[in-house]
């Protein structure tokens, strides 16, 4: 099979097969009959019409080739994400982006496992303490499959939520001063959301077979659980540390681990999630 046919195939269901088919029907006998010509000739323009149309659409639609298009991107599949259960449907990114940043090809160091980051742009918009805007993100976008492959998620508090632990510190001035921690997690993700249903959801968006789960070195109380049942809202936190938990998606980079993190930090809540798988 062609390198092209195979890019197809993969990216668009456009089988060679079919295309072999309609080229063999041309000179066979159907019930003692020749296939009249005039059909199958539509059959073959058509099919060629498909595949060029196919190649088409995935060098418009799959490459990021712009901070524009990255944006506009990145929007759309915060959209997709939130269509496939993953997101709260009230989260939400307004008006252009704050930065966008690109970023070429690079090998992670050890606190990244090693993994590869493919060339991609880094969408962000900020949220405000004051909750005008409430949510905030980090976004990476792939260039060359359009997906997101890393997100950080940020969002504050309504103004009459109720604070679930104070920290007391000394500020520059030597004065004491209090922090506050909120239980929000359900503003990002869906308050039933459970380990399992978050994980196949991404294994499907990436193009994964499957998954396993493990504490993540900042997760390794006793408390956590890993049961698939659980739900994410649910796992505890070390206001700052998080709950820690690494995912191992079947066909990534040879079992790296990417990360699954549920934090509850100053005035905000965050979930993290990371890949840089090489497919998908």
């Amino acid at each position: 099979m062609s390198d092209s046919l195979r890019l197809l195939r993969a990216m668009n269901g456009i089988h060679e097969e079919d295309v072999r088919m309609a080229e063999r029907s041309y000179y066979e006998k159907k019930n003692g009959r020749h296939i009249k010509a005039k059909r199958l000739a539509s059959l073959l323009i058509a099919a060629v019409l498909l595949l060029s149309l196919g190649v088409t659409a995935f060098a418009i639609n799959a490459r990021v080739a712009s901070p524009e298009a990255a944006e506009r991107v990145a929007l759309e599949q915060i959209e997709e994400w939130k269509h496939m259960g993953l997101l709260s449907p009230e989260l939400c990114f307004e008006g252009p982006a704050d930065d966008v940043f690109e970023f070429s090809e690079r090998e992670g160091g050890s606190a990244w496992y090693g993994r590869i980051f493919r060339h991609h742009y880094d969408v962000r918009w900020y949220f405000d303490w004051e909750g005008e805007p409430k949510y905030g993100c980090n976004l990476t976008v792939d260039t060359l499959s359009g997906k997101i492959t890393m997100a950080s998620l940020y969002a504050v508090p309504d103004r009459d939520e109720e604070p679930v632990k104070e920290v007391s510190f000394l500020g520059e001035n030597g004065e004491e001063q209090l922090r506050y921690y909120y239980d929000n997690i359900d503003d990002i993700i869906p308050a039933d959301m459970t380990l399992d249903r978050f994980c196949k959801g991404l294994a499907d968006y990436w193009g994964f077979s499957g998954y396993r789960l493990q504490k993540g070195p900042g997760a390794q109380e006793p408390d956590i659980s890993l049961d698939g049942n659980t739900q994410l809202c649910s796992l505890p936190d070390t206001y700052g540390n998080g709950a820690y938990v690494e995912i191992f998606f079947e066909g990534d980079q040879e079992g790296t681990p990417m990360y699954l993190t549920v934090t509850r930090l100053p005035g905000h809540s965050c979930v993290m999630i990371g890949t840089g798988h090489t497919v998908g």
